[in-house]
């Protein structure tokens, strides 16, 4: 299954660019490490997430790492070598 993250969007009128933030649950409130924010083309935002309505102006979803990188965010993907690392030798 592939891994699901969550986002939040707001279209800035001023602008008319999304300002997208990734949300990571994992680390405290006060961490500056909890978020990465972009800002993202209509054109692009749209063709990286065409199942979100074209009148939304703000929303939270959850999309996948390849919808997430392809918007541009940092996606760390887990791999059999990272688990590798991790692992306590007997």
């Amino acid at each position: 299954m592939a891994q699901a993250i969550e986002i939040g969007y707001a279209l800035d009128r001023r602008t008319g660019n999304f300002i997208v933030t990734k949300l990571d649950y994992t680390f405290p409130a006060t961490s500056k490490f909890r978020r990465q924010q972009i800002v993202v083309l209509p054109g692009a935002f749209f063709r990286a997430l065409p199942s979100v309505n074209r009148r939304s102006v703000a929303n939270v979803i959850e999309i996948t790492a390849n919808q997430a990188h392809e918007l541009g965010f940092i996606v760390r993907e887990k791999t059999d070598v990272n688990e590798y690392n991790h692992a306590v030798s007997a």
